[in-house]
């Protein structure tokens, strides 16, 4: 009887043990990621690591990792040791690259790096909001061929994050200046000539795209 009733007791138990654990599992892999995002973007920005080289092979590791003192502010959050095994990891994986200046290699974001910090970029671009509303609006329209439909779903995609108003099925609406924006994707999904932007100083029954946008 005493069984009967503990076992739908454990069970729930057990289940809550199995969800915690993913729950923990999921939070430290995004953390580990997070911690890797932000090294990607710090050597990005130009903040170059010197190291010496303990073996110049493929089983070379980083014998020690110097940061200039301009730069320490943004590193001093990374423990060396973890340091040192993450970029042997990127490096593995092609993200960085190590470079032999003679008595000392600097390490550097490689290719492979600069496109994985332009994905984090689309992930995080916004449309910044000015403290003054203009009065114009940008209107995008994009005729994004059937044969890149992946990458017409990710323009649109980034169009509605942003907070782009639909105005058509192509045809999205913003009330603030997103020109480098529009500019940095149609670079970086290769639609240039499939995208354009007009910026229109009056649209007839504006009334609800004042409301969307908050304007007066």
């Amino acid at each position: 009887m005493e069984d009967q009733i503990q076992n739908p007791l454990n069970k729930s138990l057990n289940k809550l043990v199995e969800l915690i654990s993913r729950e923990n599992k999921d939070k430290e892999l995004r953390q580990r990621h997070e911690k890797i995002r932000q090294i990607l973007l710090l050597l990005g920005k130009g903040t170059a690591l010197a190291t010496t080289i303990l073996m110049p092979n493929s089983a070379r590791l980083f014998k020690d990792i110097s940061i200039d003192k301009s730069d320490w502010n943004a590193w001093k959050i990374f423990n060396k040791d973890y340091l040192k095994r993450t970029l042997r990891k990127l490096e593995k994986q092609k993200m960085v690259e190590v470079k032999d200046m003679g008595d000392h290699a600097v390490i550097v974001l490689a290719e492979k790096g600069k496109q994985k910090i332009l994905k984090f970029g689309l992930e995080t671009l916004a449309i910044g909001k000015p403290a003054h509303w203009d009065g114009k609006w940008r209107i995008v329209f994009y005729d994004v061929l059937d044969g890149k439909r992946k990458t017409r779903d990710k323009f649109r995609s980034y169009l509605v994050n942003a907070g782009f108003y639909p105005l058509q099925e192509s045809v999205y609406l913003h009330a603030y200046p997103c020109e480098p924006e529009i500019d940095f994707l149609k670079n970086f999904l290769g639609i240039g000539a499939e995208v354009r932007i007009v910026i229109a100083e009056k649209i007839e029954n504006d009334d609800k795209f004042r409301d969307y946008f908050g304007l007066p």
